[in-house]
């Protein structure tokens, strides 16, 4: 029930009812090239001054429904973004007949209820009621289209045009829509080029996306960005304002700063025609991206959250802050200035100094020095044990980036000083344009020195395995154990948040030393145990060879053949002498290989290669034996002996040709040649 104009009770029947209460605003949108704003409707019998007044906070437009015509000289108390809507005149017979049936109607279906055929009933009941609300709907139209639409300023629009098809809303939504235009006939952005209106909902996500916070995804950037001006038109690339539209804004309207923050951020929401949410966006932005830096200045009493759940600590928004917000739609109310940075207060830099120092939270400016000295004293030391610790897991390995990175990052910190909280807060802000990157380096600095007590037993894990050459082609589980064993022992992985940690690893090192042993033992034993056949076999091949090379000088035998044949097999390694260590008595629990014959796991006994090269020095010793034996059974058929010739014949009988390689030399090559011609 709602008062009427002359003080009486009726039922409030009409097809606003239900949607705009009297006297009452009631919240509504309305959307604008491209962007969804946020309005008020009010009801209300007759006229009053407050009606007139700027729509409330956060509200762009506001339209008010009065039941009659206004007294004279109300339109000099009219704000510009308020509409009144006067019908031509109160409800009719007609409407008063349509509203008495649907109160019968509501009525009758109440009383039957309870009835047999009650579905039937009110199905009937239902279909005339909606017929009824539909013929007061029109009427209503009627009566407002033949009224007028008062605006401050000018002629409003034609009730016709805003009391067209459809009902209430969509009325309101005409007329909102109209009130927009005329209050904001162009936007710094390009809004009205989205598919679907831009509204509060979307903040949230782009601001996210723009500084890849944890779990948003590029497409709200992508979608936005464009139109916003905060990445290339036409294109869906990365963040980038350089040409944004609204800095040029901000800077004007900031001028030398610093300026009140309620006055620029209401000067884009209502005067250039952007939403609040809109305007604390472009707001918290300029900030990020303008140089050189500019900042917010908050309230004391500011409620600021991070991304990570944490609060803000201090009550400065600079550059370096901006990306680690979480998006807050509330920025209006805890603003306090905007302007060119200026010299911290210590609670401006209290967050800064935070990370460094979280002791600092619990202290005033003046008991801060002294924690922030101790802390920095204590800061150093660690830098220098850090150092110590990365030497000695390098020496004796090559350096890697990864190593690098670790000691960019002591170096890093090395370079936070101060001796007040003026100078520590400026020297972080020149170290670190990001403070994510101030907390992963202080955490790697934790993480290297809680080794400095294991870095003497974390360095011999890393020497004797990575000492242990394991060959995957023969071992291919273990040589996976030891490649993962390094990575794990690197001082980066050590230090790291995906790292195991030493006490693990140390576990697994120990796990892999076992299983090696055991594999280097049997390795040593196979080795050995081939060994003296192959060096036996080798020197017979080398024999052979060295004959071959003789033979192949002299020239009645015909061309040279084999020629490689003795640089190859010079080529094969000899191998180590026989080992006295074996089986369980081989100590392995300091070095990973053999002290005595000093083999590694890799290391084999050439076999194969013997085995290709002994047959070729045979065959072709073979044929320069065989071409010697055809000469001379010639010379002897040919009747043409000498001297020499039976003294070599006695040398033949002596030594059976095809032995020839073992008694051969420069002397009997000599002989040979002598004995032919």
């Amino acid at each position: 029930m709602t008062a009427t104009s002359n003080g009486s009770t009726s039922a409030d029947l009409t097809p606003f009812a239900g949607l705009f209460p009297m006297d009452a605003a009631t919240p509504i949108t309305g959307v604008h090239l491209g962007i969804e704003y946020r309005g008020e409707v009010v009801r209300a019998a007759r006229w009053s001054s407050h009606l007139g007044q700027a729509p409330g906070d956060d509200s762009h437009f506001k339209i008010v429904l009065l039941r009659g015509r206004p007294r004279p000289g109300f339109l000099e108390m009219l704000d510009r973004k308020t509409a009144v809507c006067v019908p031509a005149s109160r409800s009719g017979r007609q409407a008063h007949r349509i509203i008495g049936e649907i109160t019968a109607a509501k009525q009758a279906a109440y009383l039957t209820r309870h009835d047999v055929d009650a579905a039937a009933i009110n199905s009937a009941l239902r279909e005339r009621q909606d017929n009824l609300e539909s013929q007061l709907t029109d009427e209503e139209s009627a009566r407002f289209s033949k009224g007028a639409i008062f605006v401050a300023d000018g002629p409003g629009p034609d009730p016709s045009d805003i009391y067209g098809s459809g009902g209430p809303e969509q009325w309101m939504e005409n007329l909102a829509s109209w009130l927009l235009a005329r209050c904001y006939p162009k936007l710094p952005v390009a809004t009205d080029r989205l598919s679907d209106p831009l509204c509060d909902d979307d903040f949230g996500a782009l601001f996210a996306s723009i500084f890849s916070q944890a779990g948003a995804g590029p497409d709200p950037l992508n979608r936005l960005g464009p139109a916003l001006g905060l990445s290339p038109s036409g294109s869906r690339g990365p963040y980038d304002p350089s040409d944004c539209p609204v800095f040029p804004l901000i800077r004007e309207k900031i001028g030398g700063g610093p300026a009140s923050f309620d006055e620029v951020h209401r000067y884009l929401a209502y005067d250039v025609g952007l939403t609040g949410q809109l305007a604390s966006l472009f707001l918290l932005l300029f900030i990020h991206h303008q140089r050189p830096e500019y900042a917010i200045q908050l309230t004391d009493e500011a409620a600021i959250f991070m991304a990570d759940g944490g609060p803000l600590l201090g009550t400065r928004l600079t550059s370096d802050l901006i990306p680690l917000l979480a998006w807050d739609g509330g920025l209006a109310s805890n603003g306090a200035s905007i302007g060119p940075a200026s010299e911290p207060r210590f609670n401006d830099a209290r967050h800064h100094l935070s990370v460094v120092c979280p002791e600092i939270v619990n202290n005033s400016e003046d008991t801060a020095a002294e924690v922030l000295a101790c802390t920095l004293v204590s800061m150093s030391e660690k830098i220098a044990t850090s150092i110590r610790i990365l030497e000695s897991l390098e020496a004796g390995h090559d350096a890697t980036d990864e190593t690098g990175k670790l000691k960019a990052a002591l170096d890093r910190l090395s370079r936070i000083c101060g001796a007040n909280y003026t100078d520590v807060y400026h020297s972080v802000r020149a170290v670190y344009p990001s403070l994510l990157d101030l907390r992963d380096d202080l955490e790697t600095l934790r993480q290297l020195a809680l080794l400095d007590s294991d870095s003497a037993e974390i360095f011999e894990a890393r020497r004797y395995i990575a000492d242990s050459l394991v060959p995957s082609s023969a071992f291919p589980n273990l040589a996976v154990d030891r490649e993962t064993l390094l990575t794990g022992l690197s001082p980066y992985r050590l230090t790291g948040s995906r790292g195991r940690g030493w006490s693990v690893i140390a576990r697994d090192a120990a796990a892999f030393k076992i299983r090696y042993t055991q594999a280097y033992r049997e390795h040593h034993r196979q080795f050995h145990d081939a060994l003296p056949g192959f060096q036996s076999a080798l020197f017979t091949a080398k024999k052979k060879s060295a004959a071959l090379g003789l033979l192949n000088t002299v020239v009645e035998l015909g061309a040279p053949v084999g020629t490689g044949l003795e640089k190859e097999l010079a080529a094969i390694p000899v191998g180590p002498d026989p080992c006295s260590q074996q089986g369980s008595g081989l100590d392995l629990s300091n070095e990973p290989y053999c002290s005595e014959c000093q083999i590694s796991l890799a290391q084999t006994v050439p076999l194969a290669e013997l085995a290709r090269l002994a047959p070729q020095v045979d065959m072709a010793l073979g044929g320069k034996t065989q071409e010697l034996s055809r000469r001379l059974v010639e010379k002897a058929l040919a009747g043409r002996t000498d001297e020499r010739w039976l003294e070599f014949l006695q040398i033949v009988q002596a030594s059976e040709l095809s032995s020839l390689a073992n008694t051969l030399d420069n002397d009997l090559v000599a002989f040979i040649r002598q004995v032919l011609n």
